[in-house]
This record gives C-alpha cells, structure tokens and sequence, in this order.
C-alpha cells in the first residue's frame, strides 16, 4: 500500500491520465490538419507547414502507443 490507497490504483490513474493525454494530442493535431496544413497546401505554399506537422507527429507518436 501506499499511504492508504492500494497499489494499484496510481498506476490505473496514471493510465487514465495517459488515454486523456492522447485524445487531446489527437484532437490537436487533427484540427491543425483540417485548419492550418490544409489552408497552406491549397495555397501552394504548404511545404514548410507540412514539414512542421511531420516533426510534431514524430514528436507525439508516443501518445498512440499507449492509446
């Protein structure tokens, strides 16, 4: 036990918090794509923001491992 919780409910909390996490990082980068990429790449001029959402992704892809 730690303090008066059992064991196992910090990590089941530290997975729910985790799940939260993900779904927001979706969220986000799905309404960056649908806003922001897309606006840029109908205007040809999308390459720099393309390469930004790609170097975001690199950075977030750990949130979908654990969704």
């Amino acid at each position: 036990m730690v303090g008066e919780q059992y064991c196992i409910n910090s990590p089941k909390q530290i997975t729910a918090v985790q799940a939260s996490l993900s779904k927001v990082a979706y969220a986000l980068a799905d309404s960056h794509m649908k806003h922001c990429v897309r606006g840029v790449i109908e205007a040809r001029k999308g390459e720099p923001k393309v390469n930004e959402l790609l170097e975001t992704l690199e950075y977030l892809k750990h949130f979908w491992l654990i969704a």
